[in-house]
């Protein structure tokens, strides 16, 4: 079948701020939801060591990038 894909679909259901705040965030580094959620899976379980990049957050306040969680591991 053309539609079909190899894994079945799994929903979650994000605050709908919190979703488009992350849709601007991956379209800001070239990616995508399906892309960054897998990647912090992987993360998450230990495949990887890497977590998926983000933008740079923007503010005038040299504070809010610690805040913005600018030094995460």
């Amino acid at each position: 079948m053309p539609n079909k894909h190899k894994y079945a679909s799994a929903v979650y259901r994000p605050d709908p701020e919190l979703h488009r705040r992350a849709k601007e965030a991956v379209a800001a580094v070239g990616s995508n939801m399906n892309a960054h959620i897998i990647g912090f899976l992987s993360w998450l379980v230990g495949d990887t060591d890497e977590l998926p990049p983000r933008p740079t957050p923007i503010c005038s306040d040299p504070s809010c990038a610690a805040e913005a969680g600018g030094d995460r591991p």
